[in-house]
């Protein structure tokens, strides 16, 4: 999937479409703006502060809405040294608020062949909200595997959960009992927003799960599009 600004620039019509309706956040699926394309990982990479999240602060300031998912983050200065063989990459969970970048969180629980391609991120705290004066707690994929994850989120204050996913058909209903438990035992709304699309190793679904106290709505539609 390395069309990044033919993504990016979709993603941004759906969102478009999205706040037409009055939606205030608005979740995005994991690496949405290139999917796990590790044969080029090098050349989608790219900083907190590239065009994909400047795109991204100009939207949400312009609709004043909260814009929360994924991306391949390049590490760059302190961040990197190849002798420490360690990967030149993070998967970032990313939030947005009225145009400003409030809140990151690297992803801890790498998955396959993550491991070989990014870094492991280390802190697990929620984003402060002020608009809303609410907390986020946002998680990516694999992460949503781990009670502890979400646990630590909601002991810390998040006020919901918001998860990022690339999950394939053949995992979906694991994801979506995994995504469910999640909320139940915090007792927090959990929006889970997974990938649509297929690729060389899968079909996905674009499911969204918005789960709070077990009760769920969900979507499952063909193509992407806008709950």
């Amino acid at each position: 999937m390395l069309k990044k600004k033919e993504n990016l620039e979709r993603a941004l019509s759906l969102a478009e479409e999205a706040v037409s309706k009055e939606a205030e956040l608005l979740a995005f699926p994991e690496v949405f703006s290139t999917g796990f394309c590790y044969d080029h990982i090098a050349e989608v990479a790219e900083t907190a502060s590239g065009p994909t999240i400047g795109a991204l602060c100009d939207f949400s300031k312009e609709y004043e809405c909260i814009l929360a998912g994924s991306m391949i983050e390049q590490r760059v200065g302190a961040e990197f040294n190849s002798e420490m063989n360690i990967p030149p990459q993070f998967n970032l969970g990313f939030c947005i608020e009225s145009g400003k970048l409030v809140g990151i969180h690297r992803k801890t629980q790498l998955y396959g062949l993550e491991k070989e391609y990014f870094a492991l991120g280390e802190d697990i705290h929620p984003i402060r909200l002020k608009k809303y004066d609410l907390s986020m707690g946002l998680m990516v994929c694999n992460e949503i595997r781990y009670p502890e994850v979400s646990r630590k989120l909601a002991l810390e204050g998040a006020d919901l959960l918001v998860s990022a996913s690339d999950m394939p058909d053949f995992y979906i209903y694991p994801w979506r009992i995994m995504s469910l438990s999640r909320a139940i035992e915090n007792q927090l709304p959990h929006i889970a927003c997974n990938r649509a699309g297929n690729d060389r190793f899968s079909t996905y679904p674009a499911d969204l799960l918005l789960p709070t106290d077990g009760v769920v709505f969900w979507q499952k539609p063909e193509v992407k599009s806008v709950l």
